[in-house]
């Protein structure tokens, strides 16, 4: 019995050890992510740059019954497949996507973190709740695009300092609708670029 209980334990610290090493490796892929975002806003902000600022857009505008003005804009940001040397155009994976979104004054802010088999690593998003009276604050994290840990942080609309609500490795109830919409959305933007990739003019 003693050393059922051993071994249960030694398994138990490893996946909690292996689910630390893959959150590690999750944060500076982001990290990297994040730079290289910077480094394309930079460069768009001067009048001639190179190299040329590289990453997919699309952009929706409407007027929508009942709340008016709606836009929305994704940015992907795509690395290079070097699959060989002799390639002049190599082939295209999305990296990292940027999704911002309003409904009337209600604003939205999601990043998707993807591998390069194309399966999502992690979502950040902020949003409001329906009744103005608190901001959310949502990390997901994925080990080969499932589930791994979700964190939620809340704090009154529009100002003051995000406190933790939620941690966990599984979804709760009451933020359910959030969670299917943030991981269909990552599929969704997964397809809007596969289709400008698949129709671009080479």
């Amino acid at each position: 019995m003693r050393k059922i209980a051993l071994f249960v334990l030694g398994m138990v610290v490893s996946m909690a050890i292996q689910a630390q090493d893959v959150k590690k490796a999750i944060r500076t892929h982001y990290a990297e992510a994040k730079a290289y975002v910077e480094q394309v806003s930079k460069l768009e902000t001067e009048a001639f740059t190179y190299p040329v600022p590289q990453y997919f857009s699309a952009c929706v505008k409407q007027n929508l019954p009942a709340t008016g003005y709606h836009q929305e804009d994704v940015l992907m940001y795509y690395q290079e497949h070097r699959d060989s040397v002799e390639q002049i155009y190599p082939s295209l994976y999305l990296d990292f996507a940027i999704k911002k979104y309003n409904f009337a004054a209600r604003q939205y802010y999601e990043e998707y973190l993807y591998d390069k088999e194309g399966r999502i690593q992690f979502i950040y998003a902020t949003s409001p709740d329906m009744d103005f009276e608190n901001d959310y604050e949502f990390r997901l994290y994925f080990d080969n695009g499932k589930l791994m840990e979700m964190l939620v942080k809340n704090r009154p609309h529009g100002n003051g300092e995000y406190t933790t609500v939620y941690t966990g490795k599984t979804v709760p109830e009451a933020y359910n609708y959030q969670y299917e919409s943030m991981y269909s959305t990552s599929k969704n933007v997964m397809r809007i670029f596969n289709a400008i990739n698949d129709g671009r003019q080479l």
